[in-house]
Order: structure tokens, then C-alpha cells, then sequence
């Protein structure tokens, strides 16, 4: 029987959360191939813009007419970077389950699986106009990350000006994973995505966010609280219905649109979506290769 969202977080332990999500995967796919260039033959896939060309399968396109790369299982180690957003919007909450609470069991765990794997791993957090380093590669990586896991908390807001983060513009290969809600006051987070685009790099962005808020159904007089400015307001839910609804829904577009890119994966989801789900979608966009 598979435990719930609530059930995994009411552990208070990453640790034991990440070892039971990863089982629960285990038993629907298969975790342990990873694919690149470099040794005995896996699968096919389809040839992507910056794909070596002397990898294409010209035996294979002879036949098909369809150009078609070969993969095999890795020999090198891949670098992870792992961001969390810490605004305090991440603080929302459904039925029980902290938006924060589920990111950082989603960090845990993926971290987890990189970790068995072999991988180098480093963590940043996003907060209040800040990007900071928590965690440096090394081979204690994974037990720091779960550390600071454990005591962050999200407050404040993210500052709508443009801001510039050396950190980001590096040019080495790596798999990057960001979770946030995404929301916005301006451009800020789609900015700070641009910033970190490279052809060496593959972003994933999970964006997180209640059922509620991505189709408001309730009725009656609510007071709602901003979680980054603590500002209240008091509206008529059958009224503010139909204007939001179009709202997040006209928003939610632009962002897939603004991340419809090479190398840039959006993963939208709710979190009411059990937290193995999240996680074997991603995993069966990308499979660590």
C-alpha cells in the first residue's frame, strides 16, 4: 500500500522519506540505467539540436528514414544542482501538506537516487534577493543536503528588479533542478531561468502549486493572506471565481510558453499528486542520462 503525501511528511525525517518513495518507484519503473555516450548499445532516441552528428545511426535512417541516435549506459558521473525556492509563498497549505514540506521531500529523494547512483551533487536556495550555495559537490554531499533540508523555512518575498547571479553562469555540464511555485510579480523567475540557460545544461522546473490555486472553487466570504507581505484581503469566492480562474489559467500558459525550450523541462503539478508520481514523470523525461 502506497503511504500518502501527508503520512511521508509526518516522518519529519528525509532520510526515511526519500528511502520509501524510492522503493515505491522501484516497484513501477526501472531506476538503475543510465544512458550516454560510451559503452554497450541501450536504446534509440530521436537526434535533438547539439547532438554530436557522428552519433546518428545512418544504417537506421537508411531503413526508417528517421534520424536516430544510439544510447548506452554512462561511464561518467553526472552533476546535479539542486534549488529551492525559500519565498513565502512556499509556506502554502492544502489539506495538511506544506507546498515547503512536499519540495523538500522531492529534493530528498531525487537527491537520494543521485546519490546511489554515484553522482555529484550541490544545493542553492533561493531567498529574499538571495542566491546562496548550502551545499559544495563532495562526497558528504548528500548528508548536507538533507541537513539543511531539515531546518529550512520559507519567509519574505523575491525583489522584482533584475538582479545578476554569478553562480549561475558557469558553463559546465550539469542536470539542474528548481523547485518553486513560480509566482510572480513581474518576470523575475523567468529571468533568473534565462540566466541559467547554457547548451551544456538541462533544466528541470518543477512548478508546485495547491488545487486551489490552480482552479478556485469555493464559496462564500474568505480572507486571503498574501504569505510574502502577510497583507489581508476580504473577497466573495462565487465572485472571484470566474476573474481568477482566468487569471492563473492565462499565466500558467504564458509560463509553459516562456519555458518551451532545448533543454528546459516545466513539470507542473499539484500537491495533492502523490509525491512517486512527481518524481517517475520526471524520471521518465530525462532518467538521469
Amino acid at each position: 500500500m502506497q503511504a500518502s503525501n501527508l503520512e511521508i511528511i509526518k516522518l519529519n525525517n528525509l532520510r526515511l522519506s526519500a528511502k520509501i518513495i524510492s522503493e515505491q518507484l522501484k516497484q513501477g519503473i526501472h531506476l538503475g540505467k543510465r544512458v550516454g555516450a560510451g559503452s554497450e548499445f541501450e536504446q534509440y532516441r530521436y537526434y535533438e539540436p547539439g547532438d554530436d552528428p557522428k552519433r546518428l545511426d545512418w544504417k537506421y535512417f537508411s531503413r526508417s528514414g528517421k534520424y536516430m541516435i544510439k544510447e548506452s549506459q554512462a561511464e561518467s558521473h553526472l552533476q546535479i544542482t539542486l534549488m529551492l525556492d525559500l519565498s513565502g509563498s512556499m509556506n502554502y497549505e492544502e489539506n495538511g501538506v506544506k507546498r515547503i514540506d512536499y519540495a523538500k521531500n522531492i529534493i530528498a529523494t531525487i537527491a537520494y537516487l543521485a546519490h546511489l547512483q554515484g553522482d555529484s551533487l550541490s544545493y542553492f536556495t533561493f531567498h529574499e534577493g538571495n542566491l546562496t550555495q548550502k551545499v559544495a559537490p563532495s562526497p558528504k554531499s548528500f548528508q548536507r543536503i538533507l541537513y539543511c533540508l531539515e531546518s529550512e523555512e520559507a519567509s519574505g518575498s523575491w525583489p522584482i528588479s533584475k538582479q545578476s547571479f554569478p553562480a549561475l553562469k558557469n558553463k559546465q555540464k550539469e542536470l539542474i533542478l528548481l523547485i518553486s511555485d513560480f509566482l510572480q510579480k513581474d518576470n523575475e523567475w523567468v529571468e533568473i531561468v534565462e540566466e541559467m540557460k547554457h547548451p551544456q545544461k538541462e533544466i528541470v522546473l518543477f512548478q508546485l502549486l495547491g488545487k486551489q490555486e490552480v482552479e478556485f472553487d469555493m464559496k462564500g466570504s474568505f480572507v486571503f493572506m498574501d504569505l510574502e507581505s502577510d497583507r489581508e484581503i476580504t473577497l466573495d469566492g462565487a465572485a472571484a471565481k470566474k476573474e481568477y480562474n482566468q487569471a492563473i489559467d492565462e499565466y500558467l500558459k504564458s509560463l509553459k510558453e516562456a519555458f518551451h525550450q532545448p533543454n528546459i523541462h516545466l513539470i507542473q503539478e499539484t500537491i495533492d499528486e502523490p509525491m512517486v508520481s512527481v518524481i517517475s514523470k520526471f524520471l521518465s523525461k530525462r532518467s538521469f542520462h
